[in-house]
């Protein structure tokens, strides 16, 4: 039987406010919406928002207004936090249950009979317990499998994030993630910036904010666009396709 191609729909920093008030001059629902209405984005399977769904400190409006609007969506969707949320707040929007251990959001996710491993690094880092068990699960899986994680866990290119926000313990990671042979793609966010970086034998997909874009060529903060960007996913027996839009 021929497998089905999954088509998955990342959409990362979306940095919601608390209301409807712009952010840092930027309409960022809006910029939301463009992602998540563009033809682009039709017919997924799955819908993916990889952490920073607040914009500073795990405003509730936030997490409410994006809970509200995907209330009746099509297709399941996942959440994982960035530094800007915090998980405790998260809980009282979106069914997390069986998805938090000790304060940290990490699971993993089965559809169409293929698995996608979740992690959080929203403290800028990823615990040992989570390495522990990604080891341990991946284990269990004999066909390829697909990494969600908010923090890239290796440097990137970007001068202003490379320097200040880079995952910390991105060494320990990259040993860990070195040693599943199942996992050859690996996407994050969090750099608002699109990379796309090979570390060893595997593709680290950073995708693009809904925010804003900042200059990766700066080592200071710059505005490159307050577009938003997404990433859509095509994953298919042996293969693995991504494609970047901007509105």
């Amino acid at each position: 039987m021929e497998t089905k191609i999954l088509k998955i729909g990342q959409i990362t920093d979306i940095h919601i406010g608390e209301d409807e008030n712009l952010v840092q001059g930027i309409d960022v629902r809006a910029n939301f919406l463009k992602a998540l209405n563009s033809e682009s984005m039709k017919d997924l399977d799955l819908l993916v928002l990889s952490g920073d769904l607040a914009n500073e400190d795990a405003e509730p409006g936030a997490y409410k207004y994006l809970a509200d609007l995907l209330k009746d969506y099509p297709v399941p969707y996942c959440v994982i936090p960035g530094n800007h949320d915090r998980i405790e707040v998260m809980e009282q929007f979106y069914d997390l249950k069986g998805k938090v251990h000790d304060g940290k959001c990490y699971y993993r996710y089965e559809i169409a009979g293929r698995s996608i491993f979740f992690l959080d690094s929203a403290c800028g880092d990823v615990s040992p317990e989570q390495l522990v068990w990604l080891k341990e699960e991946t284990a269990k899986v004999s066909g390829e499998i697909l990494l969600f994680v908010h923090h890239p866990p290796c440097f990137c290119g970007h001068r202003f994030m490379d320097l200040r926000y880079h995952m910390r313990n991105m060494l320990d990671v990259q040993k860990v993630l070195a040693d599943i042979p199942n996992l050859t793609h690996i996407f994050t966010g969090h750099y608002h910036s699109q990379f796309e970086v090979k570390l060893g034998r595997q593709t680290v997909h950073v995708s693009p904010a809904t925010q804003m874009q900042i200059d990766p060529n700066c080592p200071y903060f710059n505005l490159k666009s307050s577009a938003p960007g997404w990433q859509v996913i095509k994953w298919g027996e042996n293969f693995v396709e991504t494609e970047v839009y901007f509105h």
